[in-house]
């Protein structure tokens, strides 16, 4: 077969020319591939536009403002391109309160001007759209509850308001949430609709919820573990399979599972996927927390100086639910070290024994003091709003106090009383705690000393305003019986110091001996504090003017004129995530010399 020449070249160089287009193209690819080279969409603008917006005020510009700035990084050269979406954006932001005739003047930033990379915005917001028929209701069981009745009513969707977006979806997400919260697992929008007439400015809403069947409590599923780890626990179920529904009652009872300190996870809730019958199973897993938990912690006040903590925990040791602490303090004033075992009765966080062991030595200003005590408390809280501590405390304590020189054995009985509320959280707008204690001991029993002793103390926490504190605080002690002045000093009353009489030391005044040895201690304690707090202008803070005023005393008919002390002073609060910084300069007067103290106080913790 004969080949032509000019053929077979033609051939040849068509070849070539295909591997060169296939080569070229490969190494376009591999640029295009380059790890060097950045993905189209992350490019950087060097040169972003911002926004302006006027014309406008009130939660209408927060709105537009987070629109325009949630919308991409737009160039200064390219912003030219984008005032169509500008306004579009700015619109929709209008029309979500209702505001569905704006006008929107869009001026651009100078293009030969660099500097200029501002677009401002002039906006006349026009006549709002009002809502002109509102149909709402509740079908199925939520139609007697009043919480539905209280969501429609309180709700700003009604006829004849102005038509706002956000409320309306906020109302439609707390009926379903309110709902679900209730057990009503079947719960949906029939109709939920907002048709708006821009020409007549007018909207009219329908919105039909059926909340079905409300679901009762099923059985509670746990594996074999978590059933051995509940035990000790099933007190705390309020609910039992029957009962309706609530999410609050699940809560709840987290919430007093987390409180015994036995697990280290809690995880209980409700399976939707095994609905039946109206029922619906409770899912529950435990982890218990270790066996051994230890804690070292290192603080500071001004009452003690440096404190050394140290403590180990057992928080489960038995199917009972028993559990063991003990605790180190270290200040360079006193060292105590207790052991707490507690025994549950019935409720483990509210209604349980305690045995206690403790050993402390104090040595601070005229007392030297050694004591020891062995107690069996009751701890019930379990009706009404008092937490009650029964105890009978056995104590011995080796003491100096001044030039007096003593022992004591003595077999105590006390109660004591205590009560908090508050509004919630490290700074509540209001509330207050009361602890009230009675105690005694006599020598039929045994003992070496016959008293009895009564102690109470009251803080309380208004708010003037969102941002103003009054707080007050009073505090009172008195001893009675025939060994009322000879009591050791642990049950002796001494004044001043950071939560006491500011101005003065800690436990620093106090009748003193006859002989002029040093401090004896009192019979009696009265001290109360008065302080506002009031913003200064920086966040978080708050600076606090304050008077605190009483005395420890034998004998009130001659000492409160003559020993009167009082502590005016002024003081930073600083709210961190975790507490109240305080940080107090305090005067202390002496009603009987001219002599004037000045004490510097910090403290960290709630108020009450």
């Amino acid at each position: 077969m004969r080949v032509d020449p000019k053929t077979s070249l033609n051939r040849t160089l068509l070849s070539w020319g295909r591997v060169l287009v296939l080569a070229v193209m490969g190494l376009i690819l591999c640029s295009c591939a380059s790890e060097n080279e950045l993905p189209e969409h992350e490019v950087l603008v060097t040169d972003p536009v911002s926004f302006d917006v006027s014309g406008i005020s009130g939660e209408l510009l927060t709105n537009v403002e987070a629109h325009l700035n949630a919308m991409a990084v737009i160039s200064k050269k390219r912003v030219f391109f984008y005032r169509r979406e500008i306004q579009e954006t700015a619109t929709r932001a209008l029309r979500a309160y209702g505001y569905y005739h704006p006008t929107i003047e869009i001026k651009m930033p100078k293009r030969d001007d660099p500097n200029d990379r501002v677009v401002h915005l002039t906006i006349a917001q026009g006549k709002p759209l009002y809502v002109r028929y509102c149909t709402m209701e509740i079908l199925g069981d939520g139609a007697q509850y009043q919480v539905f009745n209280d969501l429609l009513e309180q709700s700003p969707i009604k006829s004849y308001a102005i038509l706002n977006h956000g409320a309306y979806e906020d109302l439609k997400n707390k009926i379903h949430q309110n709902a679900l919260a209730l057990g009503m697992f079947d719960g949906r929008f029939i109709s939920a609709r907002i048709m708006v007439y821009q020409d007549q400015n007018m909207a009219d809403i329908e919105l039909i919820y059926d909340s079905g069947k409300r679901y009762r409590f099923g059985d509670i599923v746990m594996d074999e573990e978590t059933a051995r780890l509940y035990r000790p626990s099933q007190t705390l179920q309020t609910f039992q399979p029957g009962d309706e529904f609530a999410t609050s009652t699940v809560n709840s009872f987290v919430s007093a599972l987390n409180q015994t300190n036995y697990y280290n996870a809690v995880d209980v809730r409700p399976n939707t996927d095994a609905l039946k019958d109206y029922t619906v199973p409770i899912e529950m897993h435990l982890e218990r927390r270790p066996n051994n938990l230890m804690r070292l912690g290192l603080g500071y006040n001004t009452d003690e100086g440096v404190r050394l903590l140290a403590e180990w925990n057992k928080p489960l040791l038995n199917a009972r639910g028993d559990s063991l602490a003990t605790l180190t303090t270290l200040t360079m004033e006193t060292q105590e070290a207790q052991l707490i075992y507690k025994i549950p009765r019935n409720n483990p966080n509210l209604d349980f024994y305690t045995l206690n062991a403790s050993q402390a030595h104090t040595e601070l200003n005229d007392t030297n003091s050694n004591r020891s005590q062995l107690a069996a408390h009751y701890i019930a809280n379990m009706t009404g709003s008092w937490r009650r501590d029964y105890a009978l405390r056995l104590e011995y304590e080796d003491y100096t106090q001044g030039s007096e020189k003593g022992y004591a054995l003595n077999l105590i009985p006390a109660v004591k009383l205590t009560r908090r509320e508050s509004t919630g959280g490290f700074d509540p707008t209001r509330g207050y705690s009361l602890s009230l204690e009675v105690l005694g001991a006599s020598s039929a029993w045994g003992s070496d000393n016959d008293f009895v002793q009564f102690n109470a103390l009251y803080r309380g926490q208004i708010s003037p305003t969102d941002n103003t504190r009054l707080l007050f605080r009073l505090e009172q002690g008195a001893t009675f019986g025939s060994d009322s002045l000879g009591v050791p000093p642990s049950l002796r009353y001494f004044a001043g110091g950071d939560n006491s009489i500011r101005g003065f030391s800690y436990r620093t005044k106090a009748p003193h001996h006859t002989d002029g040895s040093g401090l004896k201690g009192g019979r009696y304690l009265t001290t109360g504090t008065v302080e506002f707090q009031f913003p200064c202008g920086i966040t978080n803070s708050r600076l606090a003017l304050f008077l605190d005023a009483g005395l420890a005393t034998d004998n009130y008919d001659n000492d409160v004129s003559e020993n009167m002390l009082y502590g005016p002073g002024i003081g930073y609060r600083f709210l961190s995530p975790y507490g109240i910084v305080r940080v107090d300069i305090a005067m202390g007067i002496q009603r009987n010399t001219d002599e004037r103290d000045y004490n510097l106080h910090f403290a960290f913790g709630p108020e009450f």
